[in-house]
């Protein structure tokens, strides 16, 4: 078997007897800088205590700290004008609308149901132009904490991912002001509008914005956590693909926890954005050469469960197959209560879906011990994808609230028509990958 085919598998559940041991130190520096070793160590490297350490490094945070209070304390006395900016680039209406007049009403006006939610939210805003700005702070003290053990190649990243660091986060926050925050707001309103009277709370609302808003920011920072752990390495591009699994299961679990939406509309695509720049910095490095041991048509064609996967569920959305429900009512009770105790109700498809990998994850590890039958093994790391994306698929049936699934039951194509586009695109694959190696044998 080819290296290209464990590309999506984890090589611990693919054992071959005559698979290369991996190389130790990946980023090519000497495996020990010790004394005594006769191999030099970084040019400013020595020894310290460990409370030496630990003091520097919560100095280090501290600076970091200070850094985001400053340009919070600076940024509070415009909070107002910043809320009212961010309040009327996503709801409707104006802000000299604000507040209406007697008898009349205005749906996108902010309500204030707490004293001090005014205060709050002035110190959300002001924070998160803080916690913009202490993004590449935080890199650079971390460079100063590490840089007596680095080599002046890693310094040199090191220094670089600085303000390449702000950048990021200032694309990051423009792609949540300009794409994501229109597109959940414009969907909040589509499916509440025929169902209520819409009046939005100041807390609950502006929650969402600034979570949003600080959230891209930081998700924003994959590409370059990435590149620098693979240049100064720490890690290896093959290493990072061959658990991508793992990565985007951590992607989700991360992002149904830390976005506010019991829809799962803010998740889904906090989730997806980050596994889009995680598999696109990984899909860079493969395609400059950049740790690269596959051929690209071999790194395609480890995408295959991937293709065939999402080509069969998006070709049942489009056509006219009824969606599925949600199955949340038929949980045992159990279940239901003891999440409904712990306040967790929102995160039963998190709780699903880990328990679907974990009992997949589990098995698989039980016939790794049980046999050593190669093809078992093979079989069970090509079926990961699917049972991963199909765990997903589960756990998002058994929200309470499965309002997306309601949202996509339109019939876009004929039964027909879609078997016609599935095939066209399964053909445009294989035919490609066909036609691909072909050119590369001659």
């Amino acid at each position: 078997m080819s290296d290209g085919e464990t590309g999506l598998y984890s090589e611990m559940d693919i054992e071959s007897p005559d698979r290369p041991e991996p190389d130790p130190t990946p980023g090519g520096e000497p495996p020990d800088h010790g004394a005594g070793t006769g191999t030099p160590g970084a040019p400013d490297d020595e020894e310290m205590p460990l409370t030496e350490h630990i003091e520097e490094m919560v100095r280090r945070l501290g600076i970091v700290v200070l850094a985001m209070a400053a340009v919070a304390g600076v940024a509070f006395p415009f909070a107002d004008r910043l809320i009212t900016f961010l309040w009327f680039s996503f709801l409707p209406g104006v802000a000299s609308q604000c507040p209406p007049p007697a008898g009349a009403t205005a749906s996108s006006c902010p309500r204030v149901y707490h004293p001090l939610s005014l205060m709050i939210a002035r110190l959300k805003v002001s924070s998160l132009a803080g916690f913009i700005v202490a993004l590449p702070v935080f890199v650079y003290q971390t460079y100063l904490f590490m840089r007596p053990g680095l080599y002046p190649r890693e310094r040199k990243y090191y220094l670089a991912a600085v303000p390449t660091s702000l950048v990021l986060a200032g694309v990051g926050v423009a792609f949540a002001f300009f794409l994501v925050l229109p597109a959940i707001f414009t969907y909040f309103l589509y499916y509440s509008e025929e169902a209520a009277v819409i009046a939005f709370g100041l807390s609950e609302t502006f929650n969402l914005m600034v979570m949003m808003l600080g959230l891209f920011a930081f998700i924003f920072q994959i590409p370059l956590f990435v590149m620098l752990a693979i240049m100064m390495g720490i890690t290896t591009r093959r290493w990072l693909e061959a658990r991508r699994l793992y990565f985007w299961g951590g992607f989700l679990t991360l992002a149904f926890f830390f976005s506010p939406d019991p829809t799962g509309m803010a998740p889904i695509l906090v989730a997806s954005t980050m596994v889009v720049l995680f598999e696109g910095t990984l899909g860079l490095l493969r395609w400059t050469g950049t740790d690269a041991h596959t051929s690209a048509v071999e790194q395609v064609a480890m995408l295959r469960p991937l293709v065939y996967t999402l080509t069969a569920a998006v070709a049942y959305v489009v056509s006219p197959a009824p969606m599925p429900a949600g199955y949340y009512d038929r949980l045992p009770t159990v279940v239901i209560d003891g999440l409904a105790s712990l306040g967790l109700t929102s995160a039963t498809p998190i709780v699903v879906g880990i328990a679907i990998i974990a009992i997949f994850e589990g098995l698989n590890r039980l016939v790794r011990r049980v046999t050593a039958d190669y093809r078992v093994r093979k079989l069970l790391a090509r079926v990961r994808v699917p049972v991963w994306l199909g765990a997903v698929a589960a756990g998002y049936l058994a929200s309470p609230d499965p309002t997306l699934l309601r949202n996509l039951d339109v019939t876009y194509l004929s039964t027909v028509e879609t078997a016609v586009a599935v095939g066209a695109v399964l053909v445009v694959y294989e035919g490609g990958l066909a036609l691909w190696r072909w050119r590369r044998s001659r």
